[in-house]
């Protein structure tokens, strides 16, 4: 009886752990990079990331940066892996990606901010 009773303790502290950690903690964005660019007018930066466990957000603003004035914005829902953004300018160079990214845990709203940068190859 007594072993009976410790299963279904560690059962039940596993389920709520697992709740936790899927539900109520945001997911991370990870690894957000520029992977190409369309050189000819229109000008467009492709660009993908990743997120770690937990709820994904409800969108997302990608801030993109490429230096001489070559810089634009997107918004994107959480289940987004990769967007396009428009550009004014032919890049190069170094790039920096601003990502806010807000959250609606159990009804409260969440913004997290993400910084990354990188070099055009």
């Amino acid at each position: 009886m007594m072993m009976r009773k410790g299963f279904w303790i560690a059962f039940w502290v596993a389920f709520g752990a697992a709740v936790w950690r899927g539900a109520l903690l945001p997911a991370r964005l990870c690894n957000a990079r520029v992977n190409g660019l369309h050189r000819v007018s229109p000008f467009y930066a492709g660009f993908s990331w990743d997120y770690g466990a937990g709820a994904r957000p409800q969108s997302i603003i990608f801030d993109l940066d490429l230096g001489d004035g070559a810089a634009g914005s997107i918004t994107t829902d959480g289940e987004a892996t990769e967007a396009e953004i428009p550009l004014g300018t032919p890049a190069a160079g170094p790039y920096r990606i601003i990502a806010t990214a807000t959250y609606r845990i159990l009804g409260v709203v969440h913004t997290q901010v993400y910084r990354f940068a990188g070099t055009l190859a």
